[in-house]
């Protein structure tokens, strides 16, 4: 369901027309930053990383493709681009049925917090799992989602110190129903972070996610985007780069500045065309909206 309506075409041509060039002023992020996850082509990270600074965009995303490798290659492809890492990816294995599985879970977490600070990110990103539910129903006693919810907490729990630690946020995701029976809404994702009682779990607020799942992003980011620190941003059902239907983001960005949102604003998107057009106009789209908003 989708809380915000669409922009004519006619009316986002006039308004990106009376922008300036990209370069030709400050960055318009007012204090919020600008990354990339997707789309990209089948390039080296360093050739991913120059383009997103070339756009101008500030930093880049790292999913687990990049994850297996050295910490000393992933610095050497992104050294003198001048692109920040803006987060990584944690095990995504912490509602892993398998108990020995959840273990090395978040161990694997750990290392990921420590590889955060290394590579000089500011998160580290976890779904708590994909597709259906896994767990036995031992009801009245309790529902699967209720043996999740223990599980979960108490994995984020024993990954807190390692959080701290390190200066890193651990980030909860909430995803569609089509990619996950558990999390789907921001408010789920909130009412485990303050189980955890750690300044250093927050959530990630995904406008695709959220079109597919909340009744209202503005309000939902009303009540509860005091926990997001970190956003990723693609446009409708067909998950297309920001600006391409395109979906209105002032009203949840409004809702942010509320709270004073300082984070990664984050293009996680396919293209309608070819990747490099297409970041560069969500590029302009994004700044235009935030400083609308």
């Amino acid at each position: 369901m989708h809380s915000t309506g669409t922009l004519s075409r006619r009316t986002l041509l006039a308004s990106l027309a009376a922008l300036p060039l990209l370069g030709e002023s400050g960055d318009g992020g007012g204090g919020v930053r600008f990354g990339v996850r997707s789309p990209f082509a089948k390039t080296a990270l360093r050739e991913r990383a120059q383009l997103v600074k070339n756009l101008g965009y500030d930093g880049i995303e790292l999913g687990p493709e990049w994850l297996d490798q050295p910490i000393d290659s992933l610095r050497k492809a992104l050294d003198g681009t001048g692109v920040a890492v803006s987060a990584i990816v944690g095990s995504l294995q912490l509602l892993n049925p398998d108990p020995t599985l959840r273990a090395e879970a978040i161990e694997l977490d750990r290392l990921r917090l420590r590889m955060a600070k290394d590579l000089g990110a500011d998160c580290v990103i976890e779904v708590p799992v994909f597709g259906p539910d896994r767990f036995t129903d031992i009801s009245p006693v309790m529902s699967p989602k209720q043996v999740e919810d223990e599980l979960l907490a108490s994995g984020l729990k024993q990954l807190a110190a390692a959080a701290a630690e390190n200066g890193i946020t651990l980030l909860l995701e909430p995803l569609t129903r089509k990619e996950t029976h558990y999390m789907n809404l921001q408010q789920h994702g909130a009412s485990i972070i303050e189980r955890t009682g750690s300044p250093r779990m927050g959530l990630l607020s995904d406008f695709y996610h959220m079109q597919m799942e909340e009744q209202d992003i503005a309000a939902t980011l009303d009540r509860y985007g005091k926990y997001t620190r970190y956003v990723h941003l693609a446009d409708g059902a067909k998950r297309t780069e920001p600006g391409s239907l395109p979906f209105d983001y002032r009203p949840g960005f409004h809702a942010l500045k509320k709270w004073n949102y300082r984070g990664w604003l984050t293009v996680e998107s396919g293209a309608t065309d070819n990747p490099q057009a297409a970041l560069r106009r969500a590029l302009r789209y994004l700044k235009q909206q935030w400083a609308e908003a």
